[in-house]
């Protein structure tokens, strides 16, 4: 049985519930979740991108408590409205809202501007696929479709366009000469790593330090999948690619992002990976779907009758 649209959303639900509750950690109350995590977002960005990021971080600061009980409660409620059927449109507005929001002030754009933002760091930003996936399963046509995009705001086909362009994105930013520099890669994950439980933190201390030698050629290999992974979801078996992606972002989840941080009393959300595989459930073309079995019992019946009408003499 195919994940239907209610069920993508609420796993999305779920997503936005655990961001909450992860911003209710006794970290996220303190001045140094706003000088560090919250300013430290703008650092290496261009002006236009660090100016407001400083300028909001400055401003939280004073009173950050306060307004990080604001912010979790804010995702807490949109993870509940999400999950409640009647309530699910208001809270996917609100989140669309809040994405935009985060998307700015929190995460600069994913770092997208400053040069070195991968996928391995969750570009292009965390949040802005909470948004994506949640226009893509917005409640409004029927549900008897192929994937569970395909009764949302753009279709099945608007919902393969959205993973190729990031898919694509993540390439483009892979082939930066900062990424591909001799140590980037390894640097990246073994930098991921500080502060997480010894069992992970070894896993990517391991992974980096394997890979120093071949950082270069690897993440140009990266690069050439993602282009691969993007392209591929436009073709004629999207399914394969979308289940290449989703394999690579479980890996990268894993070593690159370090599940998010969440470990460490820290991470605000559990980073992109998990997104990129919500999404790629979400556009994924199930086979034997509702319409795919109308179609076959027509076919029987069409053939049925024609064996019923009597041979003649």
């Amino acid at each position: 049985m195919r994940p239907s649209q209610r069920f993508i959303q609420i796993v999305l639900g779920v997503i936005w519930l655990v961001d909450g509750i992860l911003q209710f950690q006794p970290y996220m109350f303190t001045k140094d979740f706003a000088t560090d995590v919250l300013a430290g977002a703008g650092q290496g960005q261009p002006a236009f991108v660090a100016h407001p990021v400083t300028a909001m971080a400055q401003f939280l600061t004073p009173h950050i408590a306060f307004w990080n009980a604001i912010f979790a409660t804010i995702q807490v409620l949109i993870g509940v409205g999400i999950l409640i059927r009647r309530t699910v449109k208001p809270a996917l507005v609100v989140s669309f809202g809040w994405v935009i929001a985060v998307w700015w002030f929190a995460e600069a754009f994913g770092q997208m501007f400053g040069g070195s933002a991968t996928i391995l760091n969750g570009a292009p930003g965390a949040v802005l696929l909470y948004g994506l996936i949640g226009v893509l399963v917005w409640p409004a046509g029927q549900s008897k479709e192929i994937s569970a995009s395909g009764s949302g705001l753009v279709g099945d086909m608007g919902g393969r366009i959205i993973w190729a362009v990031l898919w694509i994105l993540d390439a483009a930013l892979q082939f930066l000469p900062a990424n591909h520099a001799k140590g980037a890669l390894s640097s990246a994950i073994t930098g991921a790593a500080s502060g997480e439980p010894g069992f992970l933190a070894s896993i990517s201390n391991h992974v980096g330090h394997t890979i120093k030698g071949f950082g270069p050629e690897i993440a140009i290999l990266l690069g050439i999948a993602e282009v691969l992974i993007g392209l591929g979801v436009l073709g004629k078996r999207p399914n394969i690619a979308l289940m290449a992606g989703a394999a690579l972002a479980l890996v990268i989840w894993v070593v690159g992002q370090d599940l998010g941080g969440i470990l460490t009393g820290q991470g605000t959300d559990p980073n992109a990976g998990p997104l990129y595989i919500l999404l790629a459930l979400t556009c994924y073309q199930w086979p034997n779907t509702v319409s795919e079995r109308f179609s076959f019992r027509s076919l029987r019946v069409r053939e049925r009758s024609v064996d019923q009408v009597p041979a003649s003499a």
